[in-house]
């Protein structure tokens, strides 16, 4: 299709610096965005004042500005230079030359772009390639449990910063094998499988679960060792007494279980029968105690 600029428009122009055409290919179309309001706005903004304009998340905002800072297309006020000194790095920091060198040199590297490409069953994005390079070379995990990590987030589909945060978190942990990576993946799926199952009992459809909702999940499915249709029960009690869901209130039922030792729900079936007779002893009454502690007066 051809087109050709209206010159009637070539007034009140914004400049844009032409640098940035040499990172085209790394940011999204929020990041022009966000640098476009900045450069046509008389004052400067802050990243609430951005998002609200542009109907976006302010962690975006943020995301945007650093990236725009480090390119040196925005620059750093006197007193924020010393904290970008010991800013953490970070995928985005990545130059393309520093990723193409890395793929030409070496192996491993190549191996895990690759094989990343194949897991997603398309292209990697530049941001996607700039992760993978980063999780490697910083945290200096080994290039199969990288793809363990990867995958599970491919098939949970989650974003590309939980990819991130799971490899900082196996760093940390010291989780370097691939027997140890199993075992953090596959306590992982279970904890997103359960997760999943009690958002869609509990009904909660439109929000992310809170860090404590998920802390009290944790508590039950890997401390407990309950299963989801011991949790399930639960819920159903706390709904019938209360009229409404709440996670302290299932909490507390559960921790009574698990002092009982309930494992199974037909242990939850003995200890309500087993309540129920003991209620029904409390409130039955032999005649000869009661006439003798009432005596009644029978006339003759």
């Amino acid at each position: 299709m051809k087109y050709e600029i209206n010159p009637k428009k070539m007034f009140n122009l914004t400049a844009i610096p032409f640098e940035i055409k040499e990172y085209i290919n790394e940011f999204n179309g929020d990041y022009l965005k966000i640098l476009f309001l900045i450069f046509s706005e008389n004052k400067q903004l802050t990243a609430f004042e951005i998002a609200t304009k542009l109907d976006i998340n302010v962690s975006l905002v943020d995301d945007a500005i650093k990236y725009w800072k480090f390119k040196g297309i925005l620059s750093f006020p006197k007193e924020e230079k010393a904290v970008f000194e010991i800013e953490k790095p970070s995928a985005e920091h990545i130059t393309t030359k520093e990723l193409t060198q890395a793929k030409q040199e070496n192996e491993v590297v190549d191996m895990l772009l690759s094989e990343a490409q194949a897991l997603y069953k398309r292209p990697l994005k530049p941001i996607e390639t700039r992760t993978m390079l980063y999780i490697f070379e910083y945290y200096s995990l080994p290039v199969d449990v990288i793809l363990m990590v990867v995958d599970f987030c491919i098939r949970c589909n989650r974003s590309l910063k939980k990819i991130v945060s799971m490899c900082e978190n196996m760093h940390d942990n010291g989780i370097t094998s691939h027997k140890q990576a199993e075992q953090y993946i596959k306590d992982s799926t279970k904890r997103y499988n359960i997760e999943k199952h009690i958002k869609n009992c509990f009904g909660i459809h439109n929000r992310m679960l809170s860090l404590n909702e998920k802390k009290y999940i944790y508590k039950w499915a890997f401390e407990y060792k309950f299963e989801i249709n011991i949790i399930k029960i639960a819920y159903n009690k706390c709904v019938d007494s209360t009229g409404t869901m709440s996670f302290p209130y299932i909490e507390k039922i559960l921790q009574n279980w698990k002092e009982l030792g309930v494992k199974v729900p037909s242990d939850i079936e003995k200890l309500s029968k087993k309540k129920t007779k003991n209620n029904s002893k409390k409130t039955s009454y032999n005649i000869k105690e009661l006439l003798a502690a009432n005596p009644l007066y029978i006339p003759q």
